[in-house]
């Protein structure tokens, strides 16, 4: 029976939208969520930024100037599929932890806990 949970699981996981890459001069007023804005000139960003995947409607801002620190990397693939890393901790509110691989959220043991 633990089989069909994880095949299961497998196929949810295969139909679950991916997150996006939308690039932009300037960060917009609403976000929509599932998508990651790419902020800067000429497709060479310096900002990214996206909604809260736990559903608390927060906005999450990331630097991703290399001197910056803290400060993520970005790669997005030919479909504007998107792979954001390290991983993304919120050190406030709903304390969400958690990686974008891919487009997909993967969520640490640790989300939703204080560090």
């Amino acid at each position: 029976m633990n089989w069909l949970v994880q095949i299961v699981g497998h196929v949810r996981d295969f139909f679950r939208p991916r997150y996006r890459a939308v690039y932009s001069d300037d960060l917009p007023d609403i976000l929509v969520r599932q998508k990651v804005y790419l902020i800067g000139e000429d497709r060479d960003p310096w900002q990214a930024a996206m909604v809260c995947p736990c559903g608390c409607e927060a906005k999450i801002q990331l630097s991703l100037v290399p001197d910056d620190e803290p400060s993520w990397r970005a790669a997005v693939d030919g479909a504007g599929i998107v792979t954001l890393h390290p991983s993304i901790w919120r050190t406030r509110g709903c304390y969400a932890h958690f990686f974008i691989h891919q487009g997909k959220i993967k969520w640490a043991k640790d989300s939703g806990r204080a560090h």
